[in-house]
Formats: structure tokens, C-alpha cells, sequence
């Protein structure tokens, strides 16, 4: 990718080349994940609420592949500090999505756990509970994945929780990382 191709944004702050070049530099030394690259997004942002707290900075890097998009964002004081936590973080995980592109391709067998019980614990305490909706988004394409794919594209966007359409059902699933690290799985009967 060139550096003429890298799209920048600075809100809350006055745009910085000393930045650009910078986040540049850490990005391009890994030239070898970098060329496959589509589109490079890098955000820089302050926000002037905040001055003079901690955590008043923070820079997002937005990266659309072939098959996903990955999104690393750093918090924090310093904003050098936070793309080159960026920058790692965006290493690790396109490093990993190029590994485990060949389960994708069903050249290898993903393991699935299934879990004990009927899983229906505590499920009399929530029945009655509604939350409201804070926001709804619409979904045009979902083409079909596999459960481990569906995991690995969660994690590649930081998220906790991923809908997609099962490859084995044809139906809506939702996988989601649970607080002791392990992963659960929602699908209609």
C-alpha cells in the first residue's frame, strides 16, 4: 500500500503530518501483511471535553480485506503510544486472519464444543426484562460462514458479539466471546 493511498482523519485536533508520517512508518514496516491490503483508513482523534484528563486521545485504524474488515482502536494520553499499540495490535490480528484464511476455505475442519447442560440456568430471572433498543442497523449481505469464521471476524473487528448466517442451517446465528474467555453460540431450532 502507498502512502498516497492511506486515508487520514483528524477530529478534535489540527491534522498533523508529524502523525501521519509516523503511523505511516509503523504501519509499512510490515510490508508483507501491508500489500494485501484494500483500504487503510487511520483516524486520529481528540476529544477537547476531556483536556487535560486522562485517556483524552485516541486513533482507529480501519482495514477492509477481501473477505472482512479489521478494526483496531487505542486509547490514551499519548497519542505515538496509541499507534504504536494500534499498530501491534493490527499486526497480531492481520497475522492471524491470514493463518486461519484456510479454514475459511474448508481445507481444514474447525472444532465446535458443545456445551453441558440445557443451558437454560437462570433464565427465569431475565423473562420478563426488556431492554430498549439504543440503535438499529440494517444488514444487506450476509453471506454464509462458518462458526469458526463468524468467531475469528469477531475477534478481527474487536467485537464481543457476531451475527451472520450459518453455513450448516442457512439460518441467523449469533457467536459471542464469553467473560471466561471461551465462546458461545445462538442459533434458532
Amino acid at each position: 500500500m502507498k502512502k498516497e493511498e492511506v486515508k487520514y482523519t483528524f477530529l478534535g485536533m489540527d491534522p498533523s503530518d508529524a502523525l501521519k508520517e509516523y503511523a505511516f512508518s509503523k504501519i509499512s514496516k510490515r510490508e508483507d501483511l501491508m500489500e494485501r491490503l484494500l483500504n487503510l483508513e487511520i483516524a486520529f482523534k481528540e476529544h477537547k471535553a476531556s483536556k487535560g484528563v486522562r485517556n483524552d486521545f485516541r486513533v482507529d485504524i480501519s482495514v477492509d480485506l477481501p473477505e472482512t474488515p479489521i478494526r483496531v482502536t487505542e486509547r490514551g494520553e499519548d497519542m505515538y503510544a496509541n499507534i504504536d499499540l494500534a499498530v501491534d495490535t493490527l499486526v497480531r490480528r492481520l497475522t492471524r486472519y491470514f493463518e486461519m484464511k484456510e479454514h475459511w476455505g474448508g481445507s481444514k475442519e474447525w472444532e465446535v464444543m458443545e456445551i453441558e447442560g440445557d443451558g437454560e440456568e437462570g433464565f427465569d430471572e431475565y423473562s420478563n426484562y426488556v431492554p430498549k433498543i439504543a440503535k438499529r442497523k440494517k444488514i444487506n449481505d450476509m453471506s454464509p460462514l462458518e462458526e469458526g469464521e463468524a468467531i475469528e471476524r469477531m475477534e478481527m473487528l474487536g467485537y464481543d458479539s457476531y451475527l451472520f448466517r450459518s453455513k450448516k442451517t442457512d439460518k441467523i446465528s449469533l457467536v459471542y466471546k464469553r467473560k471466561d474467555g471461551s465462546y458461545g453460540i445462538v442459533e434458532p431450532s
